[in-house]
């Protein structure tokens, strides 16, 4: 499931028509607008999330003791014209809401892309439980068990097929980690002393000092999730963050220290590990610069690790500015894709990887390059994945770089 968020002169931004796959990647230049387009769709999806439920237009079935109710693509479509009305009458408190100034911008709409897709029905007796039905007639259960009065439990069975479709699965939230986590990490408490409202930050921002803050870890893991910590503890950490006396530290065998005085890679790397920690779940996560202060050949278990993270059921939004790391993720998405299964066997071996690295076959995948022209203004394109020749996506930024580099190279020893 997915949302499409378009903007038009949205600060340096002249046009964008982002969606919100499973695994979306951000690619360009320092100060284009990566971030911010980020905080945006962080924004949006909040304001979707906490929405204000209505029944609508859902089609409502009554049979003897049995309610049924059914969210379709009228509903949605009903829904979505509910966000961008609000979007459009109150745009400068939605921004001052989400960046704390006043950004500018000319227009912010949004679409349910697939909602023409599925549907959702509820069925209501003593408790509810919600199902999606695919083209195919294929059903999925959502939530069950939901108690209330009827008109309560039509309600909330509303709530979760649109958390549904934001991919946001009930119990989940999202999370942003910014650029400066290492150093946001490290003072985080002391941005709560004598603050008053969010003292001036932007909404993700604010609320990652809150996960900071209200932090606690979690005592059960699922198998693949176990999986996964264990993973970037040895593959990227080559030890442990732990939390301990409402201190992070940070564990290398026997050896345990203060976060602060570890080296600036475990610094930025312990973030996204006290999220796979964490006692909350974070279903939806958004990855600014992930490349920082990670040495290239760590890139590669980094871009492993986020299709590890993927594959669970979550989705993510990474940004960089990393021509390796972008490298490392089209690499993976390649094999990925590949139909040959004894192909892409031989491949895992040679590589030393593991199936468990490659990206799961239903996930959706949306790579957006951030394009300035000479005035500095920024238009943001959705690449294409090139299956043959067996390219993948063309970084065409990058791939200049890479360029300059080798006639750098050939004028020098030439």
């Amino acid at each position: 499931m997915s949302i499409r968020v378009d903007v038009r002169k949205f600060a340096k931004i002249e046009k964008a028509s982002v969606r919100t796959g499973d695994f979306s990647l951000f690619v360009g230049d320092n100060n284009s607008g990566k971030t911010l387009m980020m905080e945006l769709m962080y924004g949006i999806i909040n304001i979707i999330s906490n929405w204000n439920m209505e029944i609508g237009c859902a089609k409502i079935t009554e049979m003897e003791d049995i309610t049924y109710i059914r969210f379709s693509g009228e509903w949605f479509a009903e829904m979505e014209s509910s966000v961008n009305s609000y979007l459009r009458n109150n745009k400068r408190s939605f921004l001052l809401e989400c960046f704390s100034a006043e950004i500018p911008v000319e227009e912010i709409t949004i679409h349910f892309e697939t909602a023409e897709e599925v549907f959702y029905v509820g069925t209501i007796a003593e408790t509810a439980y919600l199902e999606k039905e695919h083209a195919d007639g294929s059903r999925v259960n959502i939530e069950g068990n939901v108690a209330g009065t009827v008109e309560e439990m039509k309600l909330q069975l509303a709530k979760y097929a649109l958390l549904d479709m934001l991919g946001l699965p009930v119990g989940k939230s999202q999370l942003f980690l910014p650029a400066a986590r290492a150093g946001l990490q490290m003072l985080y408490r002391n941005f709560f002393v004598n603050m008053q409202g969010k003292a001036g930050m932007a909404l993700p921002i604010y609320d990652y000092l809150k996960f900071l803050q209200t932090y606690s870890p979690g005592t059960q893991f699922d198998e693949n999730e176990e999986d996964l910590i264990e993973f970037v503890d040895r593959e990227l950490l080559g030890g442990k963050i732990e939390y301990r006396n409402d201190v992070f530290m940070y564990r290398e065998g026997d050896c345990i220290i203060p976060l602060s005085m570890a080296s600036s890679m475990i610094h930025e790397l312990s973030p996204f590990s006290s999220v796979l920690k964490a006692e909350g779940s974070y279903g939806y996560l958004y990855y600014d610069e992930v490349e920082n202060s990670i040495h290239p050949i760590k890139q590669g278990s980094i871009a492993k690790a986020l299709m590890r993270f993927c594959n669970l059921g979550n989705k993510i939004l990474v940004s960089t500015h990393s021509d390796t790391l972008a490298g490392r993720i089209n690499n993976l998405i390649l094999v990925s894709r590949m139909k040959n299964v004894i192909r892409k066997n031989d491949i895992l071996e040679k590589l030393n990887w593991s199936v468990q690295d490659l990206l799961r076959s239903e996930k959706t995948v949306n790579i957006y390059e951030f394009k300035k022209d000479e005035g500095g203004s920024v238009v943001i394109e959705e690449l294409d994945f090139f299956d043959y020749p067996r390219i993948g996506y063309d970084f065409g930024r990058f791939n200049e770089n890479i360029d300059i580099l080798y006639d750098e190279s050939n004028c020098i020893m030439g």
